[in-house]
């Protein structure tokens, strides 16, 4: 691979971006870095990978990189910040709530997405 593709490759997403979603709480990215919105459905994670403190945006900016270039066309990855930290997962989008609840309780997962709502729902209460 050229030293080119490497390089864009490397960054779709720059620390502008990570301060916008800092700013907002959080983002959820396709494969691209471009923020995505579902109408509907639930996004669940399939593995957490990163918790990185928000005043050190450039490691959040290697992280989301590194997961951007890793992920599937079916995947995104997902950063929400709370408490000072940003944490940062790669998620999928499942549109029926009682499986999404059952794989996120497989997952171990505290909770789970709602698009519709904009609500967290809590996986230990089906």
């Amino acid at each position: 691979m050229t030293n080119e593709k490497q390089a864009n490759k490397a960054q779709k997403i720059t620390l502008l971006n990570v301060f916008e979603i800092i700013k907002n709480g959080g983002a959820t990215l396709n494969k691209d870095g471009e923020a995505v919105r579902f109408s509907k459905g639930y996004q669940v994670s399939r593995r957490d990978c990163y918790k990185i403190l928000t005043g050190k945006p450039k490691k959040i900016v290697e992280a989301v990189n590194e997961l951007l270039n890793s992920i599937s066309a079916a995947e995104c990855v997902g950063l929400w910040c709370d408490d000072g930290f940003c944490y940062i997962d790669i998620s999928e989008n499942i549109k029926s709530k009682k499986k999404a609840l059952k794989i996120g309780r497989a997952r171990r997962q505290l909770s789970i997405y709602e698009w519709k709502t904009g609500a967290g729902l809590d996986c230990g209460r089906a």
